[in-house]
């Protein structure tokens, strides 16, 4: 009988969040968690976007509480040659500074109500092709944004040739944009880029190899490339691997590398990565780096059907030459996914930064809901 009441008023309390007011199926940790690759459930190779049959099943009948009927399992084939897909996620809120931090006359408590993001995905498949035309479209917030549009070439049954604007297979690609190792390395949903991606792929690895222009602009503003290569290994129930990014740029040269990887123990899902970045660009002296070191570790349970509980704590040194200037920020998250197409999260965020600093000392409250399709 008690927990029947717990579960009643946990779920009152997710669904009273919303209504005063979830990153989630692509997120990869569900991929670690079945240890499996991302294009197991996703039509992209490397993961997010538009999902596959089998991500659709997963999505209907895996995830939720309550699984979809089998019957009507929507994968959503419009036709033999044209698939569609969406992601929509709104959002409440709300951040409160540290009072013991230095104040600032344009930072305060905030409130708010937003559309985080919202995608359509395409994709078209001539029949008897290896040839397909993929496309993501970024329809909220503000205007329309085409955050990817590739031509996708497969070399056989798992290798492939991505050209066009891609998102950069680097590092483990984390639904959260704000997490540090995101917004750090500048590899993020907001920032794609034009060029070339080779995939190579089998049960147990998966290397990447990518030529770009290193500038996330729609052309090339020197006469230098951007390169990346990364490497992954998966064992049974734990997987690692590595990746590193060179853009000899004008403005000058910068360099990351990482090194990242997973495991499944007991049902407890941990993701780690560890990156290292120098960049020249942003010293005014010659033959000078700023280097930073930037990590996660991310632990995710699942607490009974349809109910995940996210840890997450991260590291950020801006400049390692500078001492005490660290930044910390640790979330727990609860997603709740009662029924196919659709879950909701809450979650309560504590970042502390130096006390100069007001804008990353504070404690964030925030509920979503995400729709998926």
């Amino acid at each position: 009988m008690n927990i029947k009441i717990n579960l009643f008023l946990l779920r009152f309390f997710l669904l009273s969040a919303f209504c005063i007011c979830a990153q989630v199926f692509a997120e990869p940790y569900l991929a670690f968690k079945n240890n499996l690759q991302c294009v197991a459930c996703h039509v992209n190779p490397i993961g997010g976007g538009e999902r596959n049959t089998f991500g659709a099943y997963y999505g209907s009948q895996v995830l939720p509480e309550k699984a979809g009927s089998l019957a009507i399992l929507d994968a959503g084939n419009e036709s033999e040659t044209f698939r569609i897909g969406a992601d929509f996620r709104a959002n409440y809120f709300q951040r409160n500074r540290d009072s013991q931090a230095a104040p600032s006359d344009n930072e305060s408590d905030s409130k708010t109500f937003a559309a985080q993001s919202g995608q359509l995905y395409m994709v078209l498949q001539p029949k008897d092709s290896p040839i397909s035309l993929y496309i993501d479209e970024q329809i909220a917030p503000g205007s329309a944004l085409n955050r990817e549009t590739f031509i996708l070439t497969k070399l056989g049954e798992s290798d492939y040739v991505k050209a066009g604007r891609i998102m950069l297979p680097y590092g483990i690609r984390l639904e959260d944009d704000t997490a540090f190792v995101r917004q750090a390395s500048g590899v993020n949903f907001d920032n794609s880029d034009s060029g070339v991606e080779l995939g190579l792929r089998n049960a147990k690895t998966f290397y990447n190899f990518a030529v770009t222009n290193g500038t996330s602009a729609q052309a090339n503003d020197d006469n230098h490339f951007q390169f990346l290569a990364r490497g992954e290994y998966m064992g049974e129930n734990w997987r690692v691997g590595a990746s590193t990014i060179y853009n000899d740029a004008a403005a000058g040269s910068r360099s990351m590398v990482n090194v990242f990887g997973g495991i499944n123990w007991q049902g407890y899902i941990l993701l780690a990565q560890v990156d290292r970045i120098r960049d020249k660009s942003i010293v005014n002296v010659p033959e000078t780096f700023a280097t930073q070191t930037v990590s996660l570790l991310e632990v995710n349970k699942e607490i009974m059907k349809g109910y995940n509980v996210k840890l997450t704590t991260e590291y950020w040194d801006p400049d390692n030459n500078i001492q005490e200037n660290q930044r910390t920020r640790h979330s727990i998250l609860l997603e709740y996914t009662p029924f196919a197409n659709l879950q909701f999260r809450v979650g309560l965020r504590k970042g502390d930064d130096i006390p100069q600093n007001n804008n990353g000392n504070y404690i964030d409250f925030f509920t979503q809901l995400h729709f998926y399709y």
